[in-house]
């Protein structure tokens, strides 16, 4: 009983800090093509789960961009039993389709593990709408990782794509933690790109560093 309550409150703690970060649960029975997701994942597709239930992979692929459907709900069996035996994760961002015809952007991030009981491997994630973040990607204006300056302010100095999405969730009140669990990347590498853009603004901390940056334009 006393396990159970530690994971109850483990559970409550996991589930408090996703909803603090914006993000939709998943949990997905790769075998029986089984989707379960919460009530924030529902709001990010833009859906009722009440009127639109989705319970599939086969129903879920209506609401994904048609250029990026596959992409987002291929299963590559050799990777899932890989990212078992290396209890790695995955990440993809894509665009979803909202019922009133509205394009938001999502990055998923998941890991794969064995069911305890039926030792089948599940998908168990979250997604995040990053929109704000894809502009740029959405268009295909700006390549991975180049430096931009903002136009109006052209002395400003220059940072690139992931320094500055990095501040942008700081700037929402994000962690480096926070922001590495939706980026799928590590803390250290987004406290490394953070610490470059403090650098680089010349600021004396991240916080300081968001606020220059929005001062000159460049979020």
């Amino acid at each position: 009983m006393a396990d159970d309550a530690f994971l109850r409150a483990d559970y409550e703690r996991l589930r408090l800090t996703f909803q603090a970060m914006g993000s939709g649960l998943w949990d997905y029975d790769i075998a029986n093509d089984r989707l379960f997701c919460n009530t924030r994942w529902y709001e990010i597709l833009g859906l009722d789960p009440m009127a639109s239930p989705i319970t599939s992979i086969v129903e879920f692929r209506r609401h994904i961009h048609p250029e990026d459907v596959d992409s987002a709900t291929a299963v590559d069996y050799d990777k899932v039993s890989q990212l078992i035996a290396s209890d790695g994760r995955y990440h993809h961002e894509f665009r979803i389709v909202r019922p009133d015809g509205e394009i938001r952007w999502v990055r998923s991030v998941a890991c794969v593990i064995l069911d305890g009981a039926t030792q089948q491997p599940r998908a168990v994630g979250c997604i995040t709408d990053i929109t704000e973040f894809q502009t740029g990607k959405a268009n295909n204006e700006l390549p991975a990782e180049q430096p931009i300056r903002a136009a109006s302010a052209p002395e400003a100095p220059a940072i690139s794509d992931r320094e500055r999405e990095c501040l942008r969730w700081v700037s929402v009140g994000k962690t480096a933690w926070e922001t590495a669990v939706i980026l799928g990347l590590s803390r250290r590498t987004i406290e490394f790109h953070l610490n470059n853009a403090v650098r680089k603004l010349g600021a004396s901390n991240k916080v300081h560093a968001t606020t220059t940056a929005i001062r000159l334009g460049l979020l």
